[in-house]
């Protein structure tokens, strides 16, 4: 079972879950090929496919939205697999709230995603420009200091359960080889 696991990444947080979910399918015995959006250079060959972006703005990565525009005739005859990093997914109700109020922007209309994953992404507060420390002041829920917001607010566990689930999709019957550490 071969899988291309494509990401958009803004500063290298949404890379390394994209590497950690694939190291998890390895274990399940599943081949992955994990690409940044711009480097694919093709989608043959490949039994599934799962996209991964942060969202910045409400919306995705611009890069995996015009991937997606053109890839979307290939995409729609495998299954395809979404997830997300999200600050808000660390607020109360972050879940639901970037399910009810962004993934209605990011969803086609050609094709279904079989699952879709949101996780709390990571935050380095000095590598993020003057734009993204705006919008992320404004779009945060306020219930804390955006000082705070820096970190790393990934959860490990979760993003396995989901990569587990993936592999149960595509692997009825198959087993956990051996658990993984987070990455440090």
């Amino acid at each position: 079972m071969r899988i291309l696991s494509v990401y958009a990444s803004a500063h290298g947080s949404t890379a390394e879950v994209a590497r950690f979910i694939a190291d998890v399918w390895k274990g399940r015995g599943i081949d992955p090929t994990v690409a940044a959006v711009g480097s694919v250079q093709s989608l043959k060959g490949y039994d599934a496919y799962a996209l991964g972006s942060a969202i910045h703005s409400g919306l995705w990565l611009p890069e995996m939205a015009s991937f997606v525009r053109q890839s979307r005739r290939v995409l729609s005859d495998k299954p395809v697999y979404l997830w997300l990093t999200c600050l808000r997914a660390i607020e109360s109700g972050g879940y639901a709230y970037v399910t009810n109020n962004y993934l209605p922007n990011l969803l086609s209309r050609t094709f279904s995603f079989r699952r879709i994953g949101i996780f709390a992404g990571k935050i380095d507060m000095a590598t993020i420009n003057q734009d993204e420390a705006w919008t992320l002041t404004f779009r945060y829920d306020g219930s804390r200091d955006p000082s705070t917001l820096g970190g790393d607010h990934r959860d490990w566990n979760a993003i396995r359960a989901w990569a587990e689930q993936i592999a149960d999709d595509l692997l009825p019957g198959s087993a956990p080889r051996s658990p993984d550490a987070a990455p440090s």
